[in-house]
């Protein structure tokens, strides 16, 4: 069975497109916007367990 050399079995390395920045900012914005709405829900809801 002949060896490969170091160049045959190197994954090689991604292009970086031009719609990775867009697709960051939705990916972000997907997970950031039901979690910051849940934070503020659970602190709206504990405020009045410690403020009286």
């Amino acid at each position: 069975m002949p060896e490969l050399t170091a160049e045959q079995t190197a994954e090689p390395t991604p292009e970086p497109t031009s719609n990775q920045v867009p697709r960051l900012i939705v990916t972000w914005l997907v997970v950031t916007v039901p979690l910051a709405y849940g934070l503020f829900q659970t602190v709206r809801s504990v405020v009045p367990l410690f403020a009286g």
